[in-house]
């Protein structure tokens, strides 16, 4: 799906957690994915005008990304 507001392509998936206590912390349920993303596809915030974020990280469960290619290989890895 692509965000028509922003032209980014979305993912939307459910926490790679194994505990209930890893899916009831918000943010360290998706760690695993935010550091999977950050090594594929470099940092979620822009360094400057020139290297813009290629992926980021919307809310629970939700990730967007500028390239299609991105988002596709992203759930090729996560969704379940």
């Amino acid at each position: 799906m692509k965000n028509s507001l922003s032209g980014w392509y979305v993912a939307c998936i459910m926490a790679p957690t194994l505990t209930m206590k890893e899916y009831l912390a918000t943010y360290q349920g998706w760690r695993p994915c935010i550091e999977w993303c950050e090594d594929h596809f470099g940092r979620a915030y822009e360094r400057n005008e020139y290297e813009p974020a290629r992926w980021r990280f919307v809310s629970e469960g939700v990730f967007e990304f500028q390239e299609e290619k991105d988002r596709t290989l992203f759930l090729l890895r996560w969704a379940s």
